[in-house]
């Protein structure tokens, strides 16, 4: 192709590349974007973002990426969008509780939107509970406000049941300041007008959590102190709403039991290693009688039709049975009769391994069993994930609304609710996946495809890692812990670790990391084992290497109640900070929140002040601080703390919201909310954010652990530039000072770091906010400061290194090579620091060696600006500190006669490109003329100069920069011309 017709096909990106560069003067707020770049459907239970792209693992066994997500009713009898009926506008699914009465609840978050085909709906101000009507439209004339009337901001809620003519909501708040403790309250709300009409706290019980209603009350768990047991009680909707405790003890509540109400029985699933489903009358509030409860592992969904229980999962009491299930309502013991249509694949397995279908949840009309999951068939009809069969005998019924639904679908009388994928690109992927970063599309990488000879058995991921070479996953069923090559996704047959439980029961890995070599496992389990490791204990926390050996690396985590030991962990250098709901590590008082060493596994940090019932859910990092998340006598925790650090520095206000997870990214912390860490406070943005997974390029986000994934990519910013630092040691006190970068984005805080050798930032991590001095003492040594800005944006590269000599020992170094630039009748001399100088002595004579001009004494500074009188000057520098002065630097000659050269090229001229982001970056000349600006110069051929910008700052990031290969180069100018360019710099936008 000639360069003329490449000139002309590449005309439509330069132009779009000349105006991103010419729109690039204020920078643009790092922050995720308002909407997500794509959504990927499907169990997705954990996520790990690197590099250019985002693994994903789960219960999933197909997915569907990129999609959007739209919450539709569908008609129970045609099968057909009902597309009257209420919606969502904004990306949250539409969940609802049915209220009995053949509508459904719904509680409103901060950012909700809603519609209908009469448009849009908007709640009164402080709504907590809105309800969709048996019609499937809005319910205009509902609206709940929330629980306690003297605190109407609060809306934080639990899940609303409706009972005779009341909707009963519950929450928990601190109590008087005198009792530091949680007090549970109830609300009752008209169920017409929503309006409140009872309210009442309970100063001896923390909790009543809703579990659903029965015919006259509403069923709760409740708990007399902050950090007792449960036990099964009921809130009755009249008058003072009196509290029933009954002594039905509800053990493992703290550890993911699910529940579900149906007529006048609670029905019960407690986790692993137990399984099983209990069932409690409601009249009496204690186990139901002639009740066996059976062992279901992996229930996900309970529905009541006739004299059968239905379950949504594939095993009862040790049989693998036809989905769904069904047992007796009477007795609990598996029902033979029960023969439903088989839900299959279009094609076998490959591999020839039996399909065992994943359902995700049933619902019910009192004939009709509606079932959702990852079948392709029902009775050997097709059935794109959804399917109806008769309760009484299994048969297929004829509704089919086609859609592929992997999310909850609830029944009301005006249509059936169910959240339907809007994408196209359906692929196989059973449990783990690599998904493009960029285009949400899932790639070829695939550890577990049918197709190969599979030496393990897949199953469900609950939690990944990853290095330069491994992915690695754990079972969520199965203790095992496996990698898959990251090029060619073979599992390797030669690594394998598993954990187990007291008994020999499998264990679980619920969080992972990998650093140093070492692959660090924390979960549930009591033993480690592998290929080359004998069965060893470990208690809850282990690491292996990734040659497959057993670390002696090895804390033991304990609780005086029960909990999840190990819920987050975090690598930062060789510190592994772990967060849970452990009371004790290796013995010693940390609630909740620790830091060991990587090596040892010795604590490294004191007990940090914190209530004695705290749980961390989610640990992240900026670099410099650790944050955590999690909850303290059932009140949201958000903060930040940094070794050696005993004080928890709390973010505030959480406007209730107990985060599950933390996260940062773009100068953010994404914790439930979205914060300010500088400010310690919420953004304006008061979008919800459940479990969140992020890295420096974007957030990932699976809302209401729904199973789905939302990306948002990190926008470029305006960071702040590196600050200029000076410091003075007088004998032992140091005063150290900084002043803001006169480009970049405008600081909100500084964090000053001294190290014992160049570079390091080992002895200390000071943050200041408002603040651009300090004064201190320290013992006698040499100490190498360094100071960084930090905005919303982002965090500065570090500022000048300064060496300080605190004390006497002796004379400074002399200083690095002087150097000048000229123009007209101003000087700029630059030169290298000297360690443990503190100032400078510049002298200046009117031939080689004198200083017959003068001898000047200038700060401890590494640059002077002076505007001599005509004539020549020869320069020489020495650096001074309180034990003497330096040797002379080299002696450079200065002509003064008004004239300006032309400056020499930059340096260092460097340009990446992030997604569609280019920055470009280089340092100024240090000989020549002194540089006004710079002209940055583009094209789409080598050599070519088709885009050209001007700029007065060494740095340049483009936005929105169109796809292609662009050859850039920069030269410096001022009124003597142009220099020379740059050698030219690739860069590759995909």
């Amino acid at each position: 192709m000639r360069k003329s017709e490449v000139r002309r096909r590449s005309r439509t990106a330069l132009i779009a590349l000349a105006l991103a560069l010419a729109l690039t003067t204020g920078g643009v707020r790092a922050d995720v974007a308002p909407a997500p770049a794509w959504r990927l459907s499907g169990g997705v239970t954990t996520a790990l973002p690197k590099g250019g792209l985002v693994y994903v693992g789960g219960s999933f066994t197909q997915l569907f990426s990129p999609s959007s997500s739209e919450d539709q009713f569908y008609d129970q009898v045609t099968g057909q969008v009902r597309a009257q009926c209420a919606r969502s506008t904004t990306t949250r699914a539409l969940t609802a509780t049915p209220d009995g009465r053949g509508g459904l609840l719904v509680t409103v978050r901060a950012g909700d939107g809603w519609a209908d085909a009469n448009g849009a709906f908007v709640p009164p101000a402080d709504t907590a509970i809105i309800r969709i009507g048996d019609d499937c439209f809005w319910d205009r004339q509902f609206a709940a406000p929330g629980i306690d009337p003297s605190n109407p901001s609060d809306l934080t809620i639990g899940l609303p049941v409706r009972v005779g003519n009341l909707v009963l909501a519950s929450n928990s708040v601190l109590g008087p300041i005198f009792q530091s403790s949680l007090r549970a309250q109830v609300a009752a709300f008209d169920a017409v007008t929503g309006a409140r009409v009872a309210y009442q706290f309970y100063d001896t019980i923390s909790e009543i959590g809703f579990l659903g209603g029965s015919s006259t009350r509403v069923i709760a768990r409740v708990r007399g102190s902050s950090v007792g047991p449960y036990t099964l009680g009921a809130v009755t909707p009249t008058g003072t709403l009196p509290l029933t405790q009954s002594l039905t003890f509800l053990a493992d509540e703290n550890t993911g039991v699910r529940t579900w109400i149906r007529d006048q029985t609670l029905y019960r699933s407690r986790p692993a290693p137990v399984n099983t489903l209990e069932a409690y009358d409601l009249s009496t509030l204690a186990a139901k009688a002639g009740w066996t409860a059976p062992v279901a592992p992996n229930l996900v969904d309970v529905e009541v039709v006739g004299a059968r229980v239905f379950l949504a999962t594939s095993r009862v009491n040790g049989q693998l049975l036809a989905q769904p299930a069904a047992v007796l309502l009477s007795t609990g013991a598996i029902d033979a009769t029960w023969t439903p249509a088989a839900l299959t694949r279009r094609v076998p397995d490959p591999s020839g391994a039996p399909y065992v279908p994943a359902l995700t949840q049933l619902a019910t009309d009192g004939q009709r069993l509606f079932v959702s999951g990852d079948f392709e068939r029902v009775g050997g009809s097709d059935r794109g994930g959804v399917g109806v069969v008769s309760a009484a005998t299994g048969a297929l019924e004829s509704w089919d609304p086609a859609p592929f639904l992997v999310s909850p679908l609830e029944y009301s009388t005006g249509g059936l609710l169910m959240t339907r994928p809007g994408g196209s690109n359906l692929v196989t992927r059973r449990y783990v996946a690599a998904i493009d970063r960029a285009t949400g599309l899932a790639t070829p990488w695939d550890p577990n495809d049918a197709g190969r000879v599979l030496l393990h058995q897949p199953s469900p991921v609950s939690a990944l890692a990853v290095d330069e070479r491994h992915l690695y996953f754990s079972s969520a069923t199965t203790g095992e812990v496996w990698r898959a090559d990251l090029a060619t996704a073979n599992v390797d047959e030669t690594w394998r670790i598993v954990v187990s439980r007291a008994g020999g029961l499998p264990g679980s890995v619920t969080a992972m990391t990998v650093i140093g070599g070492l692959v660090y496992l924390g979960g549930e389990f009591a033993a480690i084992s592998g290929l080359t490791i004998p069965s060893t204990p470990r208690r809850s926390l282990a690491a292996v290497g990734i040659d497959g050996a057993l670390s002696a690396w090895a804390p033991v985590l304990d609780s005086l109640e029960p909990g999840t030991l190990l819920r987050s962990m975090l690598a930062v250098g060789r510190t592994i900070y772990l967060g849970g709901d452990f009371t004790t590590v290796s013995s010693q008082y940390r609630p909740g929140f620790a830091a060991v060493d990587g090596v040892t596994g010795a604590l490294v940090q004191p007990e940090m002040f914190v209530l004695g019932d705290t749980r961390v859910y989610g640990l992240a990092t900026d670099g410099a601080q650790t944050f955590v998340a999690g909850v303290t006598f059932g009140a949201p925790l958000v903060g930040a703390a940094s070794v050696p650090d005993t004080v928890l520095t709390q973010y505030g206000p959480t406007g209730g919201v107990v985060p599950s997870s933390a996260a940062f990214v773009a100068g953010r912390l994404y914790a439930g909310l979205e914060y300010d860490v500088d400010a310690g406070t919420p953004t304006a943005r008061q979008t919800r954010w459940s479990a969140v997974f992020a890295d420096a390029q974007g957030l990932v986000h699976l809302p209401d652990n729904d199973g789905s994934v939302e990306y948002y990519p990190a926008l470029p910013g305006t960071p702040p530039d590196p600050p200029a630092l000076t410091a003075l040691a007088t004998g032992n006190q140091v005063d150290v000072s900084w002043s803001r970068a006169p480009s970049g984005g405008a600081p909100s805080s500084y964090t000053v770091f001294a190290g014992s050798v160049p570079g390091a930032t080992n002895l200390a991590a000071l943050l200041f906010r408002g603040a651009t001095t300090f004064t201190t003492t320290a013992p006698n040594g040499i100490y190498y400061l360094t100071v960084v800005a930090r905005n919303g944006d982002g965090t500065s590269a570090p500022s000048n290194e300064v060496a300080l000599q605190v004390g006497c020992f002796t004379a400074p170094p002399a200083p690095g090579s002087l150097r000048f630039t000229t123009a007209a009748t101003s000087v700029s001399l630059t030169w290298g620091a000297a360690a443990t100088a503190s100032g400078y002595l510049l002298e200046a004579g009117q031939a080689p060696g004198l200083s017959n001009l003068g001898s000047f004494a200038l700060a401890n500074t590494t640059a002077f600006l002076a505007s001599p009188p005509f004539g020549v000057y020869y320069v020489r520098l020495r650096a001074v500190n309180a034990c003497g002065t330096s040797v002379v630097s080299n002696e450079v000659m200065i002509t003064v006669d008004g004239s300006s050269a032309v400056p020499s090229p930059p340096t260092a001229f460097a340009a990446t490109a992030t997604g569609n982001v280019v920055t470009l970056s280089w340092t100024p000349p240090t000989s020549g003329g002194t540089p006004a600006g710079y002209q940055v110069e583009a094209g789409t051929v080598s050599g070519d100069v088709e885009a050209v910008l001007r700029t007065p700052t060494p740095r340049l990031v483009v936005p929105g920069t169109p796809r292609g290969t662009y050859y850039v180069r920069v030269r410096s100018f001022n009124a003597a011309g142009l220099g020379s360019a740059t050698a030219e710099v690739t860069v590759t936008v995909p």
